[in-house]
């Protein structure tokens, strides 16, 4: 079986080489490439010509093989960082100790809940704590009773500031004027 090296391969065969070897769905190599399934298909046909193979999986392993025969190391095999975000051991001061010997402590990093955070229940309160205890019902009940009179009240104020504002601008009135119909207000002479 002859292989030909990677480096007379395209950028987009090398490319797709590359992905195939980490293992990527055809979906998502047609993504980070910009091209479509049909293209890196095209892509993959192209490459098991040129390694002659019949499936990917000996498509990878004669990759594999070229790349360890030519000394080089594949791309993406090596990490780009090598930053853990963690010291190193040598740069860990433990020379002092935190806890004298002999002596026994009970402490945690960070204080807890003393309930655990999911049974506790955050549900939206719809009636205020006034109204909840051991006569509920009898707050509640004077609550509405005094809502409807102070909403009957609200309407009479309302209705007697009306009156009241229609009588201070001296409006004329609709109604008949003492006991006079319309009929006789027209024929004065009658």
């Amino acid at each position: 079986m002859r292989s030909p090296r990677f480096s007379a391969l395209t950028d987009r065969q090398k490319d797709v080489l590359v992905r195939i070897d980490r293992r990527m769905p055809i979906k998502q190599i047609a993504g980070e490439l910009g091209v479509s399934d049909s293209r890196v298909n095209q892509h993959i046909r192209a490459l098991k010509d040129a390694y002659q193979v019949e499936n990917l999986k000996d498509l990878v392993d004669c990759y594999r093989l070229e790349v360890k025969d030519s000394g080089e190391s594949a791309p993406y095999r090596n990490l780009a960082s090598t930053n853990s975000q963690l010291p190193q051991p040598d740069e860990m001061d433990e020379s002092e100790v935190r806890v004298a010997p002999g002596e026994f402590v009970l402490s945690d990093v960070a204080p807890l809940a003393i309930e655990a955070p999911w049974s506790v229940r955050n549900e939206p309160r719809v009636v205020p704590g006034v109204l909840d205890g051991d006569h509920a019902v009898l707050y509640r009940l004077a609550v509405i009773i005094g809502l409807a009179l102070a909403f009957i009240v609200l309407v009479i104020l309302v209705v007697t500031a009306a009156l009241s504002m229609s009588e201070a601008s001296g409006s004329r009135e609709y109604g008949p004027r003492n006991g006079t119909t319309q009929a006789e207000m027209s024929n004065p002479a009658a």
